[in-house]
């Protein structure tokens, strides 16, 4: 049977859909909360929770999550929470992120985007161009 005129209402976004990244954000930073984070008032990507134990920082980019803070511990323990909760994976050490690259050194950590660069000279055919210290009028 037919019914051209009937909408039909989804109980749970799918994946894919336009309101999947939103009903996601939703669900993880309700839970967030749960266990003692509070979002940036600044950023709302952004979950921070303090501790005696020290700081764990969350920020949240559609479905990837980056977790990082001062005691390796209690990032161990947030991963644990939430791969409890959800199906997730940990990737290991940040290396890249929105087209920014990570590199960690002694001296500290350094954000580039030295690909990008290359992308948008090889986009305009300026690969090869030498470079000028002082810019043109």
């Amino acid at each position: 049977m037919s019914h051209p005129n009937y909408v039909c209402r989804l109980r749970k976004a799918l994946y894919g859909l336009k309101q999947a990244s939103r009903t996601w954000h939703d669900k993880i930073a309700k839970y967030l909360v749960t266990i003692g984070f509070r979002m940036s008032d600044a950023d709302h990507s952004l979950y921070v929770r303090k501790s005696d134990e020290g700081i764990v920082v969350i920020t949240i980019n559609v479905d990837d999550l980056i977790v990082g803070g001062d005691n390796e511990k209690e990032v161990e323990h947030v991963k644990r929470l939430l791969k409890q909760k959800f199906d997730m994976k940990d990737l290991g050490e940040l290396k890249f992120f929105l087209g920014i690259e990570v590199i960690r050194t002694p001296e500290g950590i350094w954000l580039l985007q030295r690909q990008y660069a290359l992308d948008m000279l090889s986009k305009y055919g300026m690969v090869g161009c030498k470079p000028i210290s002082v810019p043109l009028n």
